[in-house]
Order: C-alpha cells, then sequence, then structure tokens
C-alpha cells in the first residue's frame, strides 16, 4: 500500500505541475482526480461523459539501475568514509569545492577506508596551501583537475580525478562525488522517448488491459509522458538536443505504430527545477536550468505556448 501511495504522490506532483505551467492543457476545461481502480490513472468529467489520463515517465530503465548503484557508493564515499568527523579536518581556505570522480563500481575496502580519508584530507591541504603559487591550480580559470596521485596511493587506487573550483571561502560542505552525466549519445533520450510509448502501447493493447479500461466507459482516453529529475540526474543527457527535437522523432515514432488509435491525445512534458545555490556558486543568474516544457505529439505535434527549456 505505500507503494502505491507514493507512486500515486508522484503522478500528482507531476499533473498539479503540469496543470500550474500549462493551465486546461487539455483544451476542454477537465479536472482529474486519482482513480484507485486505475487504469487509467487519473480520471475527469467532461463533454460527453468520462475522460482518462494515464502516465508514464520518460526513463532509460537499465540507465536508472545503473544510476542507482552509482548513488549508493556516492552516499558511501561522502557521508561515511570522508564525511565521518570532516568538521574536525583541513579545512581549505582557497578551495570553493571539491568534486571527486571514484572508479565505480569499486568497492572500498573496510581496512581502507580511515587512511584513504587521512590521505584525501592531506592532499587537499596541499592544493590549498599552493593554489596561488601554482599557476596550473588557480589561472586562468580558478579550476585544477587533479589526475594523478603519486604520493597517496589510495587515493590513485579509489580516485580517477578530482576537480576543484577556487575562489573561496569553501561551501559549507565543500567536497562532493561527481554526479551522473554520462556521454552524449543523440539516438538514447529519443530512444527512451520511443520505449516509453511503446511501453503504453503494448500494455494497453492486452485484452486484460481493455477489459479493466472499459468499465470506465471513457470517451477520450489520454497519454502523458513525462520527465524531471530522475531523467536529468540518471539518463543520457539530451542536450544539445532540444526538447522539441526528441518530441518529434517521438510523434513521428507514435504515427507509425499499428496501435496508435489506442489514445486518443499524448502528450510530452519536461520539467526541471533550477539550483539556485549552485547557480551563484557558479556566477549563473537565478532561474538558469529552470524547465517547464509541453509538446502535443498525437494526433498533432504542438509545442505550447509558454514552453522554456534551458
Amino acid at each position: 500500500m505505500a507503494t502505491a501511495t507514493s507512486h500515486f504522490a508522484r503522478e500528482q506532483t507531476v499533473l498539479n505541475d503540469l496543470e500550474v505551467s500549462f493551465p486546461n492543457f487539455t483544451g476542454n476545461g477537465l479536472s482529474w482526480v486519482n482513480n484507485p481502480d486505475d487504469p487509467p490513472d487519473f480520471l475527469a468529467q467532461g463533454p460527453g461523459g468520462a475522460y482518462g489520463l494515464e502516465l508514464r515517465e520518460w526513463l532509460d530503465g537499465d540507465q536508472m539501475t545503473e544510476a542507482q548503484g552509482r548513488d549508493k557508493q556516492r552516499r558511501r564515499l561522502i557521508d561515511d568514509v570522508l564525511g565521518t568527523g570532516w568538521e574536525k579536518e583541513y579545512q581549505p581556505k582557497n578551495i570553493t569545492l571539491a568534486t571527486i570522480e571514484p572508479y565505480w563500481g569499486k568497492k572500498i575496502a573496510s581496512k581502507e577506508e580511515a587512511p584513504l580519508r587521512q590521505e584525501f584530507y592531506k592532499c587537499v591541504a596541499e592544493v590549498d596551501r599552493t593554489w596561488f603559487t601554482n599557476p596550473e591550480r588557480h589561472a586562468p580559470t580558478n579550476r585544477y583537475h587533479q589526475m594523478e596521485f603519486p604520493a597517496y596511493p589510495l587515493m590513485s587506487a579509489y580516485f580517477q580525478t578530482i576537480i576543484y573550483l577556487g575562489g573561496g571561502p569553501p561551501v559549507a560542505f565543500w567536497f562532493q562525488a561527481e554526479q551522473d552525466g554520462g556521454a552524449f549519445d543523440s539516438s538514447v533520450p529519443i530512444q527512451t522517448l520511443e520505449e516509453s510509448l511503446e511501453d503504453k502501447l503494448v500494455k494497453f493493447a492486452k485484452a486484460d488491459w481493455q477489459t479493466r479500461l472499459a468499465k470506465h466507459n471513457l470517451v477520450e482516453h489520454y497519454l502523458l509522458i513525462h520527465g524531471g529529475w530522475n531523467a536529468y540526474k540518471s539518463n543520457t543527457p539530451y542536450q544539445p538536443l532540444r526538447l522539441e527535437d526528441i518530441a518529434k522523432r517521438g510523434a513521428e515514432f507514435y504515427a507509425a505504430h499499428p496501435q496508435r488509435d489506442l489514445f486518443n491525445r499524448v502528450w510530452f512534458f519536461d520539467s526541471l527545477d533550477s539550483a539556485d545555490d549552485v547557480n551563484a556558486l557558479v556566477g549563473l543568474p537565478a532561474g538558469s536550468g529552470r524547465v517547464r516544457w509541453l509538446a502535443q505529439v498525437w494526433p498533432t505535434f504542438i509545442v505550447y505556448v509558454g514552453s522554456k527549456e534551458r
């Protein structure tokens, strides 16, 4: 029951966000309520009877699973191995932020955790104290990529790179592990959208799903594919493609699908809030990176007025 409630809460948040950003996005004044007897996920009463809305997240499941493993490793490294007693360790004066890229998938041996922590703070102290006497470390971008750790064997074993951002003073918690991003492959975000569409089309083409749906006597049945923080954090980044490029390919895929008539209308919605604390740190204006973008991909392709991507 807790899982179902959590799933509903996430979908309700997405729908609320969509309706705030694009009021009356369906154009027929529908007011959606959760359907405990799904499918569909939401129901609304409108012209002529009941309408249904099904939601599906724009995610690559394999990438998501791998990202969850990296997130566990990231939290172990930062919170436990390096974060234990960090307030009592060396605090840099010239380094604002240190971002560590570990060897992903390599578990730190328990007996090496404390010595690795000692090496890390000793190494940071050396870099920090020589920041302004070593031009490689502060000029011209106030960044330093440390890719070798000859004096620190455990760091060499577990860390690929540390990227230092200078300019001080440090942020409150001044070290972190590299976040997910990955190499850009323009086909992956498009394939992910196509797979999200395919998933719902295959499911609703099955007789048992149609039987469950039929008892609601729907006038029309809609589908919303939505992206957000999970896709941004865990999946291949879509830029330099535009969301419009991806949505158009999704629209072409859907239009050619033999089960396309299972849904009367289909939308693609992407939503991401800006990280203004990070924006301030790197000198970007507040709101940079905020996304609220909506397109109808079926039966006609339309980008909604007011759509904004980074």
